[in-house]
């Protein structure tokens, strides 16, 4: 039946049959695209932040502000046209005692700010136990703050065996301590304290230690003995400088050490203050063996501040392996031997060992510069870095006279 109406009339009710199938290609051929798109873009993100890390590292993230330990100033004499007070005696009352214990225990509660304890992890990974508790023990000294890390000071041989390490500030809060660089020399290392960590209450009890200039610290100075002194911790001790010209000869220098009338115990480890604060020497159990004759002793702070600046950057401590002592030129007339270096022992397995040196060799020149001292020598070797090498200039007695040999020397690092 014809209704009036034609096919155009109705044509908005025509329906478009699509292929299915043809979409759903397109579909997965869009996923892949944008998927490998993605992969592209992934792929170059990450190639470009390996070539930029160090980039950003350097611009963004500085890392540490390099430590500079502060040079000791020269002590200054008395000309002739100056004229010397002399002290005038006075009786001492009990009053005056007073005085003096509450000065002493004021400078006491200053240094201990600075000071801490420095505890190991065997290596097993379990703390101590009570019976070797102290054999994992020692005070350190808070030396630096490079911005980012406390740097901490401290003998290294009684914790040499531990394999994790702790610290313990004046205020009885333990952090994490991470082992920067050690000196097997000095038997000195320093460890790192993340600042991020130390809370506000503990920044207002602690401090960076003043170092001072143990150079011109005289006879009988007043000492103060911080740490443990007498093998157990937070011991305190007064005391006198009984001697202040000792020395000590080790591998490729000369160090000062101060004579305490201070009693010393088997395991002592702390640090030296005078009156006025300032850190005087690092407490060394093994200068008893040495001569010290029981009594307290110390390296003296000024004999050993390059290598702290060195180990507080992270960077190794030179070393060539050479005990000797120098010949002046009054001993060269004397006794015919050239001056510089005079070679008494090459330690084993030392870089001045593997480069053929020998007892009875004269060094005279380091990298072709010379010296005149012992202290001089261990300033040239201090220059150089381990790794390098470097020329060593000297003579060695021939079946007539002394000629001339020169070593090539890579110079190592002493664990």
């Amino acid at each position: 039946m014809d209704t009036g109406h034609g096919p155009e009339e109705y044509s908005f009710l025509q329906e478009i049959i699509k292929d299915e199938q043809k979409d759903l290609k397109k579909i997965v051929k869009k996923i892949a695209k944008w998927a490998i798109l993605g992969f592209v873009f992934g792929m170059t993100a990450c190639m470009g932040f390996f070539a930029l890390k160090p980039w950003a590292e350097a611009t963004f993230q500085k890392d540490t502000d390099k430590v500079e330990i502060p040079k000791d100033e020269e002590a200054e004499e008395v000309t002739q046209t100056e004229t010397v007070t002399e002290p005038v005696q006075q009786e001492l009352t009990i009053e005056n005692y007073r005085e003096l214990n509450q000065m002493i225990s004021e400078v006491t509660a200053e240094a201990q700010k600075c000071v801490v304890q420095v505890t190991g992890i065997a290596q097993d990974g379990s703390w101590a136990n009570e019976q070797d508790a102290d054999a994992l023990q020692s005070a350190g000294l808070i030396v630096a703050d490079n911005g980012r890390e406390l740097l901490i000071l401290t003998s290294y041989s009684s914790i040499k065996d531990a394999s994790l390490f702790q610290v313990k500030f004046v205020d009885g809060t333990d952090h994490e301590a991470v082992l920067k660089q050690k000196d097997g020399t000095t038997n000195l290392a320093i460890f790192s304290v993340a600042k991020s960590g130390i809370s506000e209450d503990t920044w207002a009890k602690i401090k960076v230690a003043e170092l001072g200039n143990s150079n011109t610290l005289p006879q009988g100075r007043t000492l103060i003995a911080v740490g443990s002194p007498f093998s157990y911790a937070d011991g305190v001790g007064v005391g006198v400088a009984s001697s202040v010209d000792e020395t000590i000869i080790r591998a490729d220098g000369k160090y000062s050490v101060i004579i305490t009338d201070m009693p010393e115990a088997d395991k002592s480890s702390g640090f030296l203050f005078d009156t006025y604060g300032n850190v005087q020497g690092i407490i060394d159990s093994s200068l008893m063996n040495e001569g010290s004759a029981g009594t307290l002793s110390a390296i003296g702070i000024s004999a050993v501040k390059s290598e702290i600046e060195l180990m507080s950057n992270g960077k190794n401590v030179p070393y060539v392996g050479i005990v000797g002592t120098v010949v002046t030129k009054e001993m060269s007339e004397a006794q015919g031997i050239p001056v510089g270096l005079y070679v008494t022992e090459v330690e084993v397995d030392s870089p001045a060992m593997k480069a053929g040196i020998q007892s009875g060799d004269v060094i005279t020149k380091v990298g072709g510069n010379g010296f005149s001292t012992l202290e001089g020598y261990r300033k040239a070797i201090l220059n150089q870095e381990a790794g390098k090498t470097i020329t060593l200039t000297g003579q060695r007695r021939g079946a007539e006279n002394y000629v001339d040999i020169k070593f090539s020397v890579t110079v190592g690092v002493k664990q």
